[in-house]
């Protein structure tokens, strides 16, 4: 199941494949697990694209992706040193996490949030429409579910101003219409308006995933079903 929240020792193993990315740095680095203890993950010091070695700042949060026979699992974490294992291999350590994220086919899970946003349709000659300010039902890493009075047809393009994201603030982004699903309340007909959302940064991404994560902990430890 996506989204699906598994005790790290669980899944967390010596040997496994797994990909970080560092603060706001979009590049993804290639490492595997060499040791788990009780509060760290031990992993080989990952490369650049011109083979320098990639050492953070001490403190630094590192987004991870452990890599599963079937699935992925994501964790945020906090590089703490760097160190020679055994003697000669040159490693990271990172805090351990206590969950991780199970997810499919590299998809983000949809979080239930309630969020302003406003939204402008833009026409197919290119005109954008009067801003309209409504309400999200869901947010992912890549995408967003908001409330409007009408349909909007497929592929059709909207600019996005997603508002008060803890940890990122206003987010500007072009979105294009995925579904319209009418829904019926006793105050009239809504529509649900999944959209995905263009040309996100990786910075950007890596932040409301990491509010989004924060929120699925939350939402387990008050026993809501998310």
């Amino acid at each position: 199941m996506a989204g699906e929240l598994v005790k790290a020792e669980q899944v967390l193993k010596i040997g496994q494949r797994i990909e970080f990315y560092v603060d706001d740095d979009d590049e993804k680095y290639l490492s595997r697990i060499e040791n788990v203890t009780d509060k760290y993950i031990i992993a080989a010091m990952p490369y650049n694209r011109k083979r320098v070695p990639v050492i953070p700042v001490r403190g630094a949060n590192v987004y991870a992706l452990a890599v599963g026979q079937k699935c992925r699992y994501r964790f945020f974490s906090v590089f703490r040193e760097k160190s020679l294992e055994d003697g000669y291999l040159p490693v990271w350590h990172i805090d351990k996490p206590e969950q991780v994220e199970k997810h499919q086919n590299r998809e983000f899970v949809r979080v239930r949030v309630t969020k302003k946003v406003m939204v402008s349709v833009i026409g197919q000659d290119g005109s954008i429409g009067e801003p309209s300010m409504t309400y999200t039902v869901d947010l992912s890493g890549n995408g967003v579910c908001f409330i409007m009075d009408n349909p909007l047809p497929q592929d059709t393009e909207v600019a996005l101003e997603l508002y008060d994201i803890p940890g990122v603030g206003t987010v500007k982004v072009m979105g294009r219409v995925i579904h319209s699903t009418k829904f019926e309340r006793r105050d009239g007909d809504v529509f649900h308006i999944g959209t995905h959302m263009e040309h996100l940064s990786r910075q950007i991404m890596n932040k409301i995933v990491r509010y989004l994560f924060y929120v699925q902990r939350r939402n387990i430890a008050k026993g809501v079903d998310i």
